[in-house]
């Protein structure tokens, strides 16, 4: 069984476990070349879903993957890690601001939740009243507001719902959504937390803000300004991500 699994695991991601070191830092959507410029000694892989590089930073050996979009392949990378190995995951993407959030701000998820109304459960079994709410590593998240504030960074904590689709950003359920409470919305960190704690992996995700989902959607058109600042903000968790 666990040759199965090894086999299984390289052929999804071109590498064996004993390769990745003991931080894993993913992403969606961010490129490889991004990490990769903060990385000495690495090397490149690529596997049949996942790519990613391994690479020192400050002596210690990281590994970033990543996963493509998508709740089902964030949670897969997650499960299907060795915790023995990996000592910490750690998520950099992006999300939707519904209230209280300007673009090109950078955040840290506090708390995310599930859209219980249209979420699908991707490779997470709940029992009856189990957990719908998740959280980073406590000492994680203390340890990055102390980082973030000696560098400089305006991170702020912000709870997230992750939906399950693009499609569904209507103004009225934005209403709904800000009426309850929720800041923001992705696709990936309710389950990133999720599979993280079925494996018993500390982990934290950090985010910046792509978009608003009523006055400045995703599909609309942002300026060249705004644009360089998500630029800038992207690097910025990424560097917050390589100190933890």
């Amino acid at each position: 069984m666990k040759d199965a699994e090894e086999k299984k695991f390289k052929k999804l991601f071109g590498i064996g476990r004993d390769e990745l070191g003991e931080v894993l830092l993913i992403s969606p959507f961010f490129h490889v070349k991004l990490l990769a410029s903060e990385l000495k000694r690495k090397n490149f892989f690529k596997g049949m879903i996942f790519h990613g590089v391994n690479g020192f930073y400050k002596n210690k050996k990281i590994t970033f993957v990543n996963t493509g979009m998508g709740q089902t392949l964030v949670a897969d990378c997650i499960l299907a890690q060795d915790a023995e190995k990996i000592k910490a995951v750690i998520f950099l993407g992006a999300v939707g601001a519904v209230k209280d959030l300007e673009i090109a701000d950078t955040v840290v998820i506090k708390e995310a939740v599930f859209d219980t109304e249209y979420h699908r459960k991707f490779g997470i079994n709940f029992k009856e009243g189990a957990q719908k709410k998740f959280y980073p590593d406590a000492q994680l998240l203390k340890y990055s507001l102390n980082t973030a504030s000696e560098k400089n960074y305006h991170l702020k904590q912000v709870n997230v719902i992750s939906i399950h689709s693009f499609w569904d950003q209507a103004e009225k359920r934005a209403e709904q959504l800000a009426k309850n409470g929720v800041q923001s919305v992705d696709l990936e960190c309710a389950l990133f937390y999720a599979a993280a704690r079925e494996k018993k992996i500390k982990s934290i995700a950090f985010c910046f803000v792509s978009d608003n989902i009523v006055s400045r959607p995703f599909w609309g058109n942002f300026s060249v300004k705004e644009r360089l600042a998500m630029k800038n903000k992207a690097s910025e968790i990424v560097r917050l991500g390589l100190e933890l």
